[in-house]
């Protein structure tokens, strides 16, 4: 085990990975975290500082200056971002003019912290240094990769917090990240593991979220290495989701446990989102400019993986956008016009024009073969629908959907059906007697385009799903999903089935007919408003687990915009 935590540190940056890990492990060392990165302002040469006592030490304070991989030449004393220059101004400024006054009369420990090694070559002009400005009040440390690797498995990773069986499980995921599904298997029975705690005691679920951030940066790390971080992706979903389920009773309010669990839980986030734009950026973005260059780098064993493959991309790119998108809004106008407000809205524009080369590049998303891409459409539209400047090609991508699956349902060819099974789809079609009837015996993809065509003023294309209804698909189920009165505890925990079907949705000729039904209806069910996730303005959380549970997206999301289409000219008199 030590020696995957080696291989992880050593992998991790200095910003935003190795220094956002140190303060939970200080922290859960019992020391009081006193300061911590930030962005922008002058830290004067400190990363982290934390007072308290090791190991029965006399009360000290720690000061870390905080370098990536093995420190060299240059790492040392090279550059203005070198580690040396570092330990002089925490000597010469931060020491004499930043540090508490409650912490001047403390001895002083400055750590020099990196997750390798120091190299040979500069480690006599380490020691030296070390040596000649040791004081009584005053000494150094080194927190290497051994030594840190060390802390985390006996305050996070130590036997009776995580048993064997749960490293059995850490060491499978980690050994077979080439099969990303097997692995993922195995990270997911940990997940499941760490987090059986007594879940009213708020300790021991801040220790479970800490072991999960560690464990799930440990598989980004090692995936990250290898070029493939499927794994990652997918086993980040899980973790923000199970996190949540487990943390959600303990992330509101002022106390200082309190403060600790949203703060790791908010990381676990973070990184989940890091993994995600790391996959978009790595895997997709370099081929999404070029016609049918996605389709092509799929390699699918079978016709149908191309069409599977890329949904399920599009599903994770919308995800990935109204995710951004959430974390804007919540920024204050002053916070907008900063670095980080323009880097957050840069990324959600290159996201838009991502998703607008796909759809352009790759026609097989005019064509979706399982009812249930459903959730990846209403996802990118979603997505598309919200300006930030991009011109896409969004009105007429439903379009071309609802003319390709009137066309594929007079020929009977790759159809939409309610097939899940990959042994299945791989045959799909087949021209068996009542073959057809019964994989189309039910829909939420036809009413979900009917909703977005209604939305949008695209009337031909609602015509003309009602015309399948009527002509074609007369034994076919239209159906609603909405949340219930269980889906609190299941939504995000995927422990059972839950919701409410609204059956045999109708599809009238005035559309402003058919959004006051559902949306009538939505507001019937209020079970939507008092999710955990939505009570607390963590919508996002509801849209991961709709895309990897595989449930319809809620409509209560497009109820601005039925209010909207219903206040315009002609809607708001039909809608009366």
């Amino acid at each position: 085990m030590k020696l995957i935590i080696r291989e992880y540190l050593s992998s991790l940056k200095e910003r935003g990975e190795l220094d956002a890990l140190l303060p939970d492990l200080l922290s859960q060392m019992g020391l009081d975290v006193f300061s911590k990165p930030g962005v922008g302002g002058r830290q004067y040469g400190i990363d982290v500082a934390a007072v308290g006592s090791i190991d029965g030490a006399p009360e000290t304070v720690y000061l870390f200056s905080v370098k990536s991989g093995n420190l060299g030449r240059t790492d040392w004393n090279n550059t203005d971002q070198a580690l040396r220059p570092s330990l002089d101004e925490i000597q010469d400024v931060y020491i004499q003019t930043h540090l508490p006054l409650e912490h001047r009369d403390k001895p002083i420990e400055i750590c020099l912290c990196f997750g390798g090694n120091i190299k040979e070559t500069v480690r006599l002009e380490v020691s030296s240094y070390i040596k000649r400005h040791t004081k009584d009040n005053l000494r150094f440390s080194e927190w290497d990769g051994e030594r840190l690797a060390n802390l985390i498995e006996k305050h996070f990773l130590r036997e009776e917090l995580l048993p064997e069986n749960c490293r059995k499980l850490l060491r499978k995921s980690l050994a077979i990240l080439d099969e990303p599904e097997a692995s993922h298997g195995f990270f997911k029975e940990l997940v499941g593991l760490v987090l059986d705690v007594d879940r009213c005691n708020p300790e021991k679920v801040l220790m479970a979220s800490r072991q999960l951030y560690i464990c799930l940066w440990i598989l980004y790390s090692w995936c990250r290495e290898q070029g493939n971080i499927e794994s990652a992706y997918l086993s980040s979903e899980f973790a923000v989701l199970q996190g949540w389920d487990a943390t959600k009773a303990h992330t509101q309010g002022t106390i200082k446990i309190c403060r600790a669990v949203t703060a790791i839980y908010g990381a676990i986030r973070s990184l989940q989102l890091q993994i995600s734009i790391q996959y978009i950026t790595s895997v997709i973005m370099p081929r999404t400019s070029n016609l049918h260059a996605l389709s092509a780098a799929i390699r699918g064993s079978a016709s149908i993986d191309v069409n599977l493959k890329l949904f399920d991309i599009l599903g994770r790119l919308a995800i990935a956008g109204l995710h951004l998108c959430w974390l804007f809004e919540r920024y204050s106008q002053e916070q907008r016009e900063t670095e980080i407000g323009k880097s957050t809205v840069q990324q959600i524009v290159t996201l838009q024009q991502v998703m607008a080369n796909m759809i352009e590049n790759n026609p097989e998303l005019n064509s979706p073969v399982k009812d249930d891409h459903a959730i990846d459409i209403v996802l990118a539209f979603w997505f598309m629908g919200l300006d930030f400047g991009v011109d896409n090609n969004s009105a007429e991508w439903l379009q071309q959907i609802v003319t390709g699956s009137m066309f594929r349902l007079a020929i009977k060819s790759t159809y939409p059906c309610n097939l899940s099974e990959y042994h299945e789809l791989i045959h799909h079609p087949r021209a068996d007697s009542g073959y057809f009837e019964e994989v189309t015996a039910g829909s939420i993809l036809y009413p979900s385009l009917a909703m977005l065509c209604a939305l949008t003023g695209a009337d031909e294309s609602y015509n003309n799903i009602r015309g399948l209804k009527s002509e074609v698909l007369q034994h076919c189920n239209f159906q609603i999903w909405f949340p219930d009165a269980a889906s609190e505890d299941n939504f995000l925990s995927g422990k059972a089935a839950h919701g409410a079907t609204l059956s045999h949705v109708k599809i009238p000729s005035d559309k402003f007919e058919y959004l006051r039904a559902i949306f009538d209806e939505a507001d019937l069910s209020s079970s939507f408003y008092r999710l955990s996730a939505i009570e607390r303005s963590q919508f996002p959380l509801l849209l991961i687990a709709c895309r990897y549970y595989r449930y319809p997206i809620p409509v209560h999301f497009f109820k601005a915009s039925y209010e909207m289409a219903i206040s315009t000219i002609g809607g708001g008199s039909s809608a009366n």
